[in-house]
């Protein structure tokens, strides 16, 4: 008669289908292909079975990433809001296989992988800023880097996806003064 608990397979200490998920989504060069394993990655393997038609799949990634782009809070509400709506992303808790339980949007009507990520990862977004009061994510500002991420800091908002571009970048700022004859810290 009630509604049907939702169980997942994930392992580990991570959240099914959460932030990350949300990030290795929007960062796949080719996610149509990377779909069953990134879901399976990500603790849900049997919406690897949903269609993942390229076009669709690229058009709900790239509403993601507009979204990682942008820092005002109010805008960023207003685009969430608008995308949740429009997905119809009801939360609903799920039971996961360690026995702990997550919300998440329903997705049990969730027909294809472009309408799955769409919910999961508005829904994943909107709780993140909703936790941290302002928008705790950003596409990598590193000149040969674009990639999206989850700022999970404390101090000044991130800047750059990995430590790696930030260093990269920093020794380029640092080799570039150097060349004109500026003092470097």
């Amino acid at each position: 008669m009630g509604m049907q608990i939702r169980q997942t397979d994930i392992r580990g200490p991570g959240r099914a289908l959460g932030l990350r998920f949300v990030v290795d989504a929007v960062n796949a060069p080719d996610l149509a292909s990377a779909w069953p394993t990134l879901t399976k990655a990500h603790g849900d393997p049997h919406l690897g079975e949903l269609d993942a038609s390229p076009e669709p799949v690229a058009a709900a990634a790239r509403a993601l990433r507009e979204i990682f782009a942008i820092h005002d809070p109010r805008q960023a509400a207003a685009s969430l809001n608008h995308m949740l709506a429009e997905r119809s992303a009801q939360p609903e808790l799920a039971e996961l296989a360690d026995g702990r339980w997550a919300l998440r949007p329903h997705l049990a009507d969730a027909s294809t992988a472009a309408d799955t990520l769409a919910r999961v990862g508005a829904f994943a977004l909107a709780t993140w800023l909703a936790e941290r009061g302002r928008c705790a994510w950003g596409l990598c500002e590193a000149p040969d880097c674009d990639r999206a991420f989850i700022d999970e800091g404390r101090r000044a908002p991130q800047r750059f996806c990995s430590s790696t571009c930030a260093t990269r970048t920093r020794v380029a700022l640092h080799r570039k003064a150097a060349v004109r004859g500026a003092p470097t810290a």
